[in-house]
C-alpha cells in the first residue's frame, strides 16, 4: 500500500523531526503504559484473582489492548494532520462544511457511546474487577479516534461529488476546467489527473487507517476470549470462536459502508476525465492507438485494477475478516 501513499504522509515533519530511536521508544513507552494503567487494581481480591492478574492470558490482553490504544492515539494525530492540510489532499472544503461534519461525526461517536451505556453488553466472566471500564475505555478511545476520520471520509465523498457539478467553479481549479473545455487543454490534464490521484491516496488512507483501528479492535476482543478460555477451560462454549469471527464481519460491513460510497465518487470522476481525454473516435471504431492511451490513463488512475486485487477491497474486507479469524481460533489450536 506504500506506494499509493504521498510523500507528505511518509516524510511528514511531525513524525520525521526524531529519530528513529526515540519515535520507537516513544510508541513502546506508551504501549507498556497503556497496558500498565489497564491492570491497575485488577484483582478482586480473591486468591483466583490475584493469581489470575499475573496470568499470561491477562497480561497478553492486557499488552494488546494497550497496542489498540496507541493505534488509537497515533490515528488521531494523523486525522488532525489531514484535517489541518486538506490541500495536500486535493480537497478544499470550505471551515463551515469542515465543521459540520467534524461535529456530526461528534454526535455520533456520542450516540453510540451513550447506547453502550444505556445498553451494556454482558462482561466476559473473569476474575477482574472493573472489566467492563476496561474494555469500555478501549472503546470510547476507538471511538474517538474515529470522528475525525469519518470527517475527512464525508469532505472527500462531498469534493468528489462537487467535482461533477456544472455549478462547481473554484479559481484554479483543473479538472473542473478541463472538463467545460470541448477539447482538453494539455496544460489543465496534468493537474485535474494530480488531484484524483491525491483523493485516491486520501481514500487509500482513510480505508487503511479505519482498517489499522478494525483490526485493533478485534485483536482486543480476540486476546479477550483467549484470557475467558485461559480462566474457563471447561466453558470455551459461553465465548465461541464465531462471536470473534462475527465481529470482525460486521466491523468489514462497516467498512464497506464507509468506504464504497466515496470510492464510487472517486471512480465517477475519473472515468470523468478518462472518457474526456480518450474520447471514442468520431467513427466509433477504436483504433490500437487509442487503445493503447486509454489504457494508459486507465492505469495511472487505478481503473484498471480488478476488484480482488484492489487494495480498497484488501483492506477494508480480506483484512478484518483475516485478523478475526487469527484471533478467534488462535487460542483453540494452542489447546
Amino acid at each position: 500500500m506504500a506506494r499509493y501513499l504521498p510523500r507528505e504522509l511518509i516524510e511528514d515533519t511531525f513524525w520525521v523531526r526524531l529519530p528513529p530511536p526515540a519515535r520507537s521508544m516513544i510508541l513502546f513507552g506508551l504501549l507498556f503504559a497503556f497496558a500498565a494503567l489497564l491492570g491497575i487494581a485488577g484483582s478482586d481480591g480473591t486468591s483466583a484473582s490475584a493469581t489470575f492478574v499475573t496470568s499470561v492470558p491477562w497480561t497478553i490482553w492486557r499488552v494488546v489492548a494497550g497496542a489498540a490504544l496507541v493505534v488509537f492515539v497515533v490515528l488521531t494525530i494523523q486525522a488532525i494532520r489531514v484535517l489541518q492540510h486538506p490541500a495536500n489532499w486535493g480537497m478544499y472544503p470550505s471551515r463551515e462544511r469542515s465543521w459540520r461534519y467534524l461535529i456530526s461525526a461528534a454526535v455520533g461517536a456520542a450516540a453510540v457511546t451513550a447506547y453502550r451505556l444505556l445498553f451494556p453488553e454482558v462482561s466476559p466472566d473473569l476474575p477482574i474487577q472493573g472489566l467492563h471500564l476496561r474494555t469500555g475505555i478501549v472503546l470510547v478511545t476507538g471511538l474517538l479516534a474515529s470522528i475525525p476520520w469519518l470527517t475527512i471520509v464525508w469532505l472527500a465523498h462531498a469534493e468528489c461529488h462537487d467535482l461533477g457539478k456544472d455549478s462547481y467553479r473554484r479559481s484554479g481549479d483543473a479538472f473542473r476546467t478541463l472538463m467545460d473545455e470541448s477539447n482538453g487543454d494539455p496544460a489543465h490534464l496534468r493537474p485535474a489527473v494530480e488531484r484524483l490521484l491525491r483523493l485516491w491516496q486520501l481514500l487509500v488512507l482513510c480505508v487503511g487507517a479505519f482498517t489499522v483501528g478494525v483490526v485493533a479492535a478485534v485483536a482486543t476482543s480476540g486476546a479477550l476470549r483467549g484470557a475467558f478460555v485461559a480462566a474457563h477451560p471447561d466453558r470455551a462454549g459461553e465465548f465461541p470462536p464465531s462471536n470473534v469471527l462475527l465481529y470482525g464481519g460486521m466491523f468489514a460491513l462497516g467498512l464497506a459502508v464507509i468506504a464504497v460510497p466515496m470510492a464510487l465518487a472517486w471512480r465517477t470522476r475519473a472515468e470523468e476525465l478518462l472518457d474526456h481525454a480518450c474520447p471514442l473516435p468520431e467513427d466509433g471504431r477504436p483504433t490500437e492507438e487509442w487503445m493503447e492511451e486509454r489504457h494508459r490513463i486507465e492505469h495511472l488512475l487505478h481503473l484498471d485494477i480488478s476488484i480482488l486485487r484492489n487494495p480498497l477491497t484488501i483492506l477494508s474486507v480480506i483484512a478484518p475478516l483475516l485478523i478475526s479469524a487469527l484471533a478467534a481460533f488462535l487460542p483453540q489450536l494452542a489447546g
